[in-house]
């Protein structure tokens, strides 16, 4: 995803109401709070609210400065399907169609289990406090570098497609790793089991992490025939996620 228009927003790029972005506080807690909260039985669950919690601040805090500098980064990430898909990218875009749904059947229960295992008594010694604190700081690390990428990518889409008038950049995080915006997610996701005190949905995150480097091989194949440029950009910034290393 090193996609971004410099400067101005793209064409149609209204920004969205304030109580909007305000009301994803409250969608974010109500939905969270059923997955990760509800299955412990406990709505005195430190852990699960300061994980719910922090996810909705940042989301809010980051959408509403995203909403004045690019709104088309939200717009975006709401639409419900996908533009920009020609013949020469149609296979790798409808990757997604098969992997994604993969993707969410090892996900979810990242969330879901640590909520389980609260209530039910599976893991019979807690993670010490200095490990979920750990787990916290890769979770909020994640988060960070997720809205920081998307910020900074005004074309930040879900799907994987091409939008019109979209632009190569290599500036920002883009000048370190082609797609920081996946680094946040990882971190994010490694970060979930250990904040929540369930150590073995680890082994489901990084399941996750591993298919959405899949996923990155499609969209790479994608930008290479869809997009000016980008083989070249894909020479000079060679690292995928981690400089220096991945």
């Amino acid at each position: 995803m090193a996609e971004k228009i410099e400067g101005e927003n793209p064409p149609n790029a209204k920004p969205l109401n304030t109580l909007v972005i305000f009301s994803f506080f409250f969608y974010i807690v109500l939905i969270f709070g059923l997955i990760i909260v509800l299955p412990a039985g406990d709505w005195a669950w430190v852990e699960g609210w300061a994980y719910t919690f922090s996810f909705a601040l940042l989301t809010v805090i980051y959408s509403l400065i995203i909403n004045k500098k690019n709104p088309a980064v939200i717009r975006n990430r709401m639409k419900t399907k996908k533009t920009g898909v020609t013949k020469d990218i149609k296979t790798e875009a409808e990757s997604d169609k098969w992997l994604m749904p993969i993707v969410a059947i090892f996900a979810f229960p990242v969330w879901l289990l640590p909520g389980f295992s609260r209530r039910y008594g599976w893991i019979k010694m807690p993670l010490p406090l200095f490990v979920e604190i750990i787990g916290f700081v890769l979770v909020i690390s994640g988060m960070v570098l997720f809205y920081t990428a998307q910020y900074q990518n005004a074309f930040a889409s879900k799907f994987l497609d091409i939008n019109e008038g979209q632009k190569l950049i290599d500036t920002g995080l883009y000048a370190y790793v082609r797609h920081p915006l996946y680094s946040g997610v990882m971190l994010w996701f490694i970060g979930t089991p250990l904040a929540l005190g369930f150590w073995p949905a680890v082994i489901l995150a990084i399941i996750t992490v591993l298919l959405f480097v899949v996923r990155i091989k499609f969209e790479e194949d994608m930008l290479v025939k869809g997009m000016e440029g980008y083989e070249e950009y894909r020479v000079r910034v060679k690292y995928k996620l981690i400089p220096k290393l991945l």
